[in-house]
């Protein structure tokens, strides 16, 4: 039986190797400093790997601009009306108004008004004001670590290649 269908993609390894290395990083690193669940480091740092760093720069600032977007938007949110399900049906609609009106805005739009949508079901569970908006704190500082872990290994990753193809070149 042939599996011709199965055809590894250009920097199939490079993503494996930088995606289990840099989870294990955030894992162990983030757990370390108190954080006991950074998730959302690890989900930062598979949206921003890439091995061009070009790529790796704009998933970055995309990654940072819709996040704290979307966690601006659901913390005024939740100041201004709690945490019910009218108060996220509100900040989804000022994260996507946000995102189509603003001139240059990301691509990938869609991140900040999932970040309303979490943040705010997040909410939903109880625990305070004051609870919900440290959460929303911590999103962003998980999102930062991620990415820059991602962006991080990148730069990583292309002197490792031009020491590796330096290496190679004859004298």
């Amino acid at each position: 039986m042939e599996l011709n269908f199965i055809n590894p993609r250009k920097n199939a390894l490079v993503y494996l190797i930088k995606i289990l290395s840099g989870s294990l990083i955030l894992w162990f690193g983030l757990r370390a400093l108190g954080m006991p669940e950074p998730y959302w480091a690890m989900i930062s740092l598979i949206i921003v790997t890439e091995p061009d760093m070009t790529v790796a720069k704009a998933n970055f600032r995309a990654r940072l601009i819709n996040t704290i977007s979307g966690c601006i938007i659901a913390c005024m949110s939740l100041v201004l009306f709690g945490a019910t399900f009218h108060a996220m049906l509100i900040a989804l609609t000022v994260a996507v108004l946000v995102a189509m009106l603003w001139q240059n805005y990301p691509s990938n739009w869609r991140l900040g008004p999932a970040t309303v949508v979490i943040l705010m079901s997040a909410a939903f569970a109880g625990g305070g004001l004051h609870q919900e908006l440290h959460l929303a704190l911590v999103r962003v500082g998980e999102v930062i670590a991620g990415s820059t872990v991602a962006l991080l290994q990148t730069v990583v990753y292309i002197k490792a290649l031009k020491w590796f193809q330096h290496e190679e070149s004859p004298p």
